[in-house]
């Protein structure tokens, strides 16, 4: 479990099941996106996700607010990890690692052998979950993430987790 999150039995009591994404779920993936990532992807790049049914999880409250979402597309037997979002009002709860432990069970009983990720270089958060669910840093892309307004060109850490 990450440094920063507290134990599963802290876990806000009404969440519903993790679901796969329907297409009327793509704003509030999409309005998530935007609050999450410096690098927020379109509507219709999300929705083609979801179209290919590439792996596209949602985790709703019981009042409807999207909490988290997962983004993975499977290539042979590996697992290509695109993203994983926590909504800011349910972060510190340990809702990334239960959705992770999710993803990971699942692509284990599915037979796959490994997930693969990139993380921004900067994001200590994001690498610390990961790392406290058995990932490990096995290289660098110099450079990997595009410059933005007010944000130069970024590294990124590549992780890879055996199942």
């Amino acid at each position: 479990m990450a440094a920063r999150e507290r134990p599963d039995t802290y876990l806000p009591a009404a969440l519903t099941d993790i679901r796969p994404a329907a297409t009327n779920d793509i704003y509030d993936i999409y309005a998530l996106n935007c609050k999450a990532f410096v690098e927020s992807w379109s509507v219709m790049a999300l929705g083609m996700w979801q179209e290919r049914g590439d792996d596209l999880d949602v985790w709703y409250d019981a009042d409807g607010k999207l909490a988290a979402y997962y983004l993975g597309q499977d290539v042979l037997d590996e697992v290509h990890i695109m993203q994983v979002a926590v909504a800011p009002q349910f972060r510190r709860q340990g809702l990334g690692s239960r959705l992770m432990q999710h993803e990971v069970e699942r692509k284990r009983k599915a037979g796959m052998s490994q997930m693969l990720l990139e993380v921004r270089d900067s994001n200590r958060a994001a690498q610390q979950l990961y790392i406290s669910l058995g990932f490990q840093i096995v290289g660098r892309r110099d450079g990997y993430y595009a410059p933005l307004e007010n944000h130069p060109p970024e590294d990124a850490l590549l992780m890879s987790f055996s199942l």
